[in-house]
């Protein structure tokens, strides 16, 4: 068994496929290193990973968007297969996901600490958008608005993930003002 553990960033939006009546979950990462040649020259070569991951009910999925750093833990193979393109043998690697953990960096849309409105105490969160808030009483659908020091809203659920909440329009605002005053 060929065991790896990868950091890069992912190429495009995760996609969730299904196969004989199973789903799961394919993206692809990509590592660059940058060198200089022996002339001076600036080089930079880009390897890419084929990951399948088989959780797709894992809670990270929805935060698997292109340009996201991502660690990723599996099973390493080598895939053999002839390029379409240029129709030459080419080998590459495929990983078997079994961990994978988001690495934050400038695509982060959740901050590292939240505040709740209510009692204004300040809860961290982790890499997988995850606060160490209180959710006793909160029932499976039930959603807890916290806020950042900004002022922009998020939403926990009773296992503690955050997500940030969509703006609404002023059409939007306006039409639930005249729902909750009919």
């Amino acid at each position: 068994m060929l065991k790896v553990e990868l950091i890069g960033n992912l190429g495009a939006d995760v996609e969730v496929k299904e196969s004989n009546g199973s789903q799961f979950a394919t993206f692809r990462v990509a590592d660059t290193s940058r060198y200089k040649t022996q002339s001076g020259e600036d080089k930079e070569v880009t390897n890419w990973i084929d990951c399948s991951y088989n959780n797709v009910e894992s809670k990270v999925l929805p935060y698997l968007k292109a340009g996201v750093k991502v660690f990723v833990r599996g099973n390493a193979s080598l895939r053999v297969y002839s390029s379409k393109k240029d129709r030459c043998m080419k080998a590459g690697l495929q990983v078997s996901v079994q961990e994978i953990e988001l690495c934050g960096g400038n695509n982060d849309t959740v901050p590292r600490q939240i505040i709740d409105p209510e009692n204004g105490a300040i809860f961290d969160t982790a890499k997988y958008y995850w606060c160490n808030a209180p959710t006793k009483g909160m029932k499976k659908d039930d959603l807890k608005l916290m806020v950042d020091a900004r002022g922009n809203q998020y939403a926990m659920n009773n296992q503690g993930f955050v997500a940030p909440v969509p703006e609404q329009t002023e059409e939007e605002t306006e039409g639930s003002e005249n729902q909750a005053q009919g």
